[in-house]
């Protein structure tokens, strides 16, 4: 009885001790979480690895601002402009029969047209004269000078501004005006060559033009070798144009 009693208190002491030092039970509040654990790279095939595209990158732009069509110019200002892109003068004709030849070879080459008389200054030619004279006794040592000399065209122009002037010829073709001066430069003087103006009435031409800034070609008007005619092109006025 008495070994009985020994072997039970040890078996009695060997489970208190398993209880508590082996057969441990933690609470679910104590327990330390598991630290998450990162899985190993893939291996990654080198036809799979592709670089990432980079962003697009958008400007925001804010766009001019655009006066509206038209409000810059007032409309009647418009209108004259087109009116003027329409329409050119040639010109100017001394005489009516030579302004009615132009107009006829406008006509030829499909421009209509319509002749307008005005006041202006006509080119007559090249003018050859002295003007450096210091008085007009000067002048017309100079001009007796020249007549024994032999040059028989020449005269002192009478009232003329500056006061003395000696007038050696008025030449259509601008190498005989050259002659010319180059003669009186060897008799010790210094001639000029000038175009040469009248004043009086002369015609124009006003030519519709079948489209806005289209060139007139001047050598329609050309006909004679021997006549030379200079003419202008310029913008019809605003009551002619188109009618």
């Amino acid at each position: 009885m008495r070994t009985f009693c020994l072997v039970m208190i040890l078996a009695n002491a060997l489970f208190l001790s398993w209880s508590q030092l082996i057969d441990v039970h933690v609470s679910d509040l104590e327990r330390k979480p598991i630290a998450n654990v990162a899985p190993p790279p893939r291996i990654v095939l080198a036809q799979e690895v592709t670089s990432p595209p980079e962003p697009a990158v958008i400007n925001r732009v804010q766009p001019p601002r655009v006066a509206p069509l038209g409000s810059s110019t007032p409309p009647s200002e418009r209108t004259a402009v087109a009116d003027r892109l329409a329409c050119t003068s040639v010109g100017p004709f001394q005489d009516l029969a030579d302004a009615a030849h132009a107009q006829a070879a406008l006509q030829g080459v499909g421009f209509e047209s319509r002749q307008r008389l005005e006041q202006g200054e006509l080119w007559v030619g090249y003018w050859v004269s002295v003007q450096n004279f210091e008085s007009r006794a000067a002048a017309e040592s100079a001009l007796k000078s020249l007549l024994d000399s032999g040059v028989t065209d020449v005269y002192l122009m009478p009232g003329s501004e500056p006061t003395s002037v000696l007038s050696l010829g008025v030449f259509s073709d601008y190498q005989r005006a050259q002659r010319r001066a180059e003669e009186i430069r060897v008799l010790g003087l210094e001639p000029r060559i000038d175009d040469r103006k009248r004043a009086g009435a002369v015609y124009w031409i006003d030519a519709d033009l079948q489209e806005p800034g289209q060139a007139i070609d001047t050598s329609i008007f050309q006909t004679d070798p021997g006549k030379i005619t200079r003419l202008e092109l310029r913008a019809c006025p605003q009551e002619s144009g188109n009618g």
